[in-house]
């Protein structure tokens, strides 16, 4: 990228719509727009109505010409906007005609990048924008714009600081005495507990609450034939899976989107899970494990007409290593008189109540194919609906702070990693090594926003010892 050149790109988003905006940046920026214009001037930050115009000074379009000059802009640099008539051809006329008068063709990201480089943002906030373009949620949109307002930033630089704070104290004692006392070991000690167990529980909600930013997968799970197609068509309202008496008839999974409450959720129909000889199916069932793996939210479901058997007795084993998800048990076909027992009932209730993540501590009984009829209205599949979005509010509420990438949680990790190293280092009096790992450690929680300079250690260093006295 030539960061003296003067960039161009349509800002907005193709196809028919009211207005369309040609963004310029760079030096000649201004420059290229008042060629353009056939104007002598603009005025930083005011909008002018204008013409715009060919090689051959005929009318493109009119325009609204806006200048935000250098260093108050976006990128840090001149910004030229040129909002013209949307559609197929206006903006694409404005484009080649700024390509002739010196501007050259914008790559992906590149206003943004600019952005960054000259330091209008940090790395997290330029993550930020890329998560505020493609958020899925009202309550994603909220997070990420915390983050553009610098909150994942002032996060990093707390953090920094007590880790320089650390290796100040461990600097200064390897040049100053050949062993570290007993009080200032136990304090670096305690300082290295507390600052680890906040990394893990930041790093433990992030991942909690992942679905906010991506959009939540809600995984339905059980054995064949227990009504998993049928709750799906029920949740999406029309015939998406394939309804069949025989089991295993789905044998992969299949997905279909929808809004709960404002907050995009992918409901993943799974093969039923059982033992099967059919290599086909095994795979389906295979994937079916999977999809719960990576869901945020999983249903079980159980046939109440039929007693429990081995196959459910599997599936609640799986359900008890899920972790991460949030885990609804739901007994279906509850219009049919029930097989279950009050032992069965106790178990999948006491299975409930020991799962990390439950959504309801009851189970939800519904019938998937007969709820929404009157008579069985007590019934309805839609309570499953109701449930979830208990759940979706819930976690909306929250203001706790997250990490929205998985470039931002592999460096929480690595700065992790490196602080049990240095923890252990410590302990054996290992100075120069407890530094070393220390100083990775900044390098890595530095990464989420900007590079670690080594001034800071030593700012802190002498602003907290009287060395040299």
């Amino acid at each position: 990228m030539q960061l003296d050149s003067t960039i161009v790109g349509i800002s907005t988003a193709s196809g028919l719509g009211a207005i369309a905006i040609v963004r310029l940046s760079g030096a000649r920026a201004l420059e290229i727009a008042l060629a353009l214009s056939h104007r002598a001037t603009l005025t930083p930050r005011h909008a002018t109505l204008s013409y715009v115009y060919d090689s051959a000074s005929k009318p493109i379009d009119q325009t609204i010409l806006l200048y935000f000059k250098a260093p108050q802009s976006y990128s840090g640099e001149d910004i030229c906007e040129i909002h013209c008539h949307g559609g197929a051809v206006c903006a694409r006329l404005v484009v080649e005609r700024t390509l002739e008068l010196g501007a050259v063709c914008a790559r992906s990201g590149e206003f943004t990048k600019r952005a960054f480089l000259n330091g209008r943002i940090d790395l997290a906030q330029a993550q930020a924008v890329a998560g505020l373009i493609n958020a899925q949620s009202a309550s994603a949109a909220q997070i990420l714009v915390r983050q553009l307002q610098g909150e994942v930033s002032v996060f990093v630089e707390q953090v920094r600081e007590r880790l320089i704070e650390l290796l100040a104290y461990s600097e200064a004692n390897i040049d100053y005495s050949e062993d570290l006392d007993e009080d200032t070991s136990l304090a670096m000690s305690q300082k290295i507990e507390s600052l680890h167990h906040f990394l893990q529980v930041v790093q433990r909600d992030s991942v909690h609450r992942a679905g906010a930013i991506e959009g939540f997968r809600l995984c339905i799970v059980g054995k064949p034939n227990v009504g998993k197609s049928s709750l799906l068509n029920a949740l999406v309202a029309f015939d998406r899976a394939i309804i069949s008496p025989l089991a295993g008839t789905t044998r992969d999974t299949i997905e279909e989107s929808l809004y709960i409450h404002g907050t995009l959720v992918r409901l993943i129909d799974t093969a039923g899970i059982r033992h099967s000889e059919d290599n086909i199916e095994q795979i389906g069932i295979e994937r079916s494990i999977a999809a719960m793996e990576s869901s945020n939210i999983i249903i079980a479901l159980f046939d109440s007409s039929r007693a429990l058997d081995s196959e459910d007795y599997a599936i609640l084993e799986i359900l008890k290593a899920q972790e991460n998800a949030y885990v609804l048990i739901v007994l279906n076909k509850s219009d049919m008189p029930s097989a279950l027992d009050l032992q069965s009932r106790a178990l999948l209730t006491q299975t409930l109540h020991t799962l990390p993540r439950q959504i309801s501590p009851k189970l939800l009984e519904i019938s998937s194919k007969c709820g929404k009829d009157e008579e069985f209205a007590h019934l309805n599949p839609h309570k499953v609906f109701d449930a979830i979005a208990k759940v979706l509010e819930n976690d909306q509420q929250s203001d706790a702070l997250i990490l929205s990438s998985n470039y931002q949680l592999t460096q929480i990790q690595s700065t992790l990693d490196a602080l049990t190293q240095a923890r252990q280092k410590l302990q054996s009096d290992e100075l120069e090594l407890f530094s070393y790992h220390i100083n990775e450690a900044i390098s890595a929680i530095s990464a989420i926003s900007k590079p670690y300079e080594y001034t800071q250690m030593l700012d802190a260093m002498f602003g907290s010892f009287c060395l040299g006295k």
